[in-house]
């Protein structure tokens, strides 16, 4: 038996941060992933940041995350979206050079030293013991599987069991295992669903009737910046047509999500074309950004357009696009379902409520997107260490990190469909900007042992003058904010016992009722959360416990 403090599934996103936020914690790690290729694999648009979004990238930074530093590495054209509104709604967003991104990773993995990464498939998980593969045993185990639990892939009438498609085309192996083993051990197993767009040769696009879109020059970086600056390369913006619409109508019938082929549930604010063109029929036309997957690479991703067509109907309706009358496609969009669990079963450490030890990050959780997997593994092996050499744990909220209230909405409120990171999540988002991260997470970075003394004081001299500039700027709202901040700690503190007889208690309706019994809030913030909950159902509930 070799034996681990964490064992870390998954070399995705969620993983990476998840294995090397361990490690910085002294936790003798390992990283089990099926191929050297995932680590940091990139399967939909290699893009970093945007709305919502780069605040986490930015947090993550504080906590001397690994995304924030290859994203620099890598990044290719960098942009900051929403530049003429206020500093909170300001929002960074790098197009990355795929295999400028996975070779970042893989050299920053071999900076730590007590971080395995091995190239295996996981056989056999016994949970109980934290035994995989009956040869690997930790004191924590963290999942990051992504797609790949029972991953089906859905291409019109073709369907495969895979993780996701290659670039060459290769099908990936799913999971059929580990859904099994969670489902026995009584966590409730969802179906979710995501989408890709085709992929197009770039010298089959005619950028000349496309508008272009040029880089920040010059650019702001999500960490410390690299010596190569890679910010070179144009993006360009082209949009379906009518012609594109009547013909996804036409065959509305043959699309998987609209038939009954696919049962999982995909993300409302990244819909499918298809979504689109049905769920909006006012609009004539929708918008196509093509973006380049590296500067040396032949492929253009249109973003916007994923799809669950056939590659019949594909090779049709991208042709009506202005610039893609001649498009030859590299790859055919697709939709992949796959297996999540009901993230309500996790406490706001990332750590299953009734299996000590057991941690959980990334699309597994209901997730989707590159920075919410990350994020939530920086949390999940932040705290695995933690469980594992009984250390102290990360304490993120609501009321000091995107990144809180991610953990918070997921795990208290839970999910119906794969969940995106928004600024307008958050009740105190004008406190939680992305210049001012390393001023509230900072300091906590330090005294954990993720970041050292030295990088967090190095960025806070850089980001100084900018918080200062944005914080008179917002002064009245922040001052709001406190208070309400420090209303939200009170409620925090008045506990709810977690086995608290909800049907004893008369004034509730039978709905507030059952949502209380399913949710089971921790507090009375929690509670007052809690979509439908009334404030005479908060003070039924309060005078109670008091």
């Amino acid at each position: 038996m070799q034996n681990f403090d964490v064992i870390v599934i998954g070399g995705g996103h969620a993983g990476i941060e998840s294995a090397t936020a361990a490690a910085r914690r002294g936790a003798k790690t390992l990283l089990l992933t099926m191929r050297e290729s995932d680590l940091g694999a990139m399967s939909c648009n290699p893009s970093i940041g945007g709305p919502g979004k780069s605040q986490m990238v930015a947090e993550m930074d504080a906590l001397g995350g690994v995304m924030p530093r290859a994203a620099d590495m890598a990044g290719i054209h960098f942009r900051t979206l929403n530049a003429s509104h206020g500093p909170a709604t300001r929002a960074l967003r790098a197009q990355i050079d795929r295999t400028l991104y996975h070779d970042a990773i893989v050299k920053i993995l071999h900076e730590y030293k007590n971080l395995t990464v091995l190239f295996e498939t996981v056989k056999s998980v016994d949970l109980e013991n934290k035994i995989i593969n009956a040869v690997y045993g930790g004191k924590a185990i963290v999942f990051t599987t992504g797609t790949f639990l029972r991953g089906l892939v859905t291409m019109g009438g073709e369907k495969t069991e895979s993780g996701r498609i290659m670039d060459n085309g290769e099908y990936q192996s799913p999971d059929t295992n580990i859904s099994a083993v969670l489902r026995d051990a009584g966590f409730d197993i969802m179906r979710l669903k995501t989408g890709t767009p085709a992929r197009i040769y770039r010298d089959s696009v005619d950028f000349s009737v496309c508008e272009e879109q040029k880089p920040d020059t010059p650019h702001d970086w999500f960490s410390d910046g690299c010596d190569t600056d890679n910010n070179h390369a144009i993006c360009f913006i082209t949009h379906t047509t009518e012609q594109t619409h009547e013909i996804i109508r036409q065959n509305i019938k043959n699309a998987p999500m609209y038939n009954g082929e696919i049962v999982g549930t995909g993300p409302r604010y990244c819909p499918s074309l298809e979504d689109k063109v049905m769920r909006f029929p006012e609009h004539t036309s929708h918008h196509v950004f093509l973006e380049p997957e590296g500067l040396n690479s032949d492929i253009i991703y249109p973003n916007g357009i994923s799809t669950s067509f056939g590659r019949e109907i594909q090779d049709i309706w991208i042709r009506t696009i202005p610039g893609l009358e001649h498009a030859r496609i590299a790859r055919y969009g697709y939709a992949i379902e796959y297996d999540a669990i009901d993230a309500r079963a996790l406490d706001k450490h990332l750590m299953a409520r009734k299996k000590p030890g057991l941690f959980f990050a990334g699309q597994i959780n209901g997730t989707s997107g590159y920075e919410e997997a990350a994020a939530q593994g920086l949390v999940a092996g932040t705290n695995a260490a933690a469980f594992a050499l009984d250390l102290p744990t990360l304490e993120l909220d609501r009321t000091n990190s995107m990144i809180g209230v991610m953990i918070d909405d997921i795990t208290t409120i839970g999910i119906d469909e794969p969940y995106r990171m928004f600024t307008s999540r958050s009740e105190y988002r004008l406190n939680l900007r992305a210049d001012n991260a390393i001023a509230r997470l900072g300091q906590i970075g330090v005294n954990l042992g993720l970041i050292s003394p030295p990088a967090f004081l190095n960025k806070m001299n850089k980001k100084a003058g900018k918080i200062s500039e944005n914080d008179k700027f917002y002064a009245g709202y922040i001052m709001r904010n406190d208070r309400e901040i420090e209303s939200y700690r009170r409620d925090k503190t008045i506990k709810i016992p977690e086995n608290f007889d909800y049907d004893a208690l008369s004034g509730l309706t039978n709905e507030i009722r059952e949502k209380l019994k399913r949710i089971r809030p921790a507090n009375i913030a929690e509670l007052q959360k809690i979509p439908g909950m009334t404030p005479a159902g908060i003070m039924v509930v309060l005078r109670a416990v008091k």
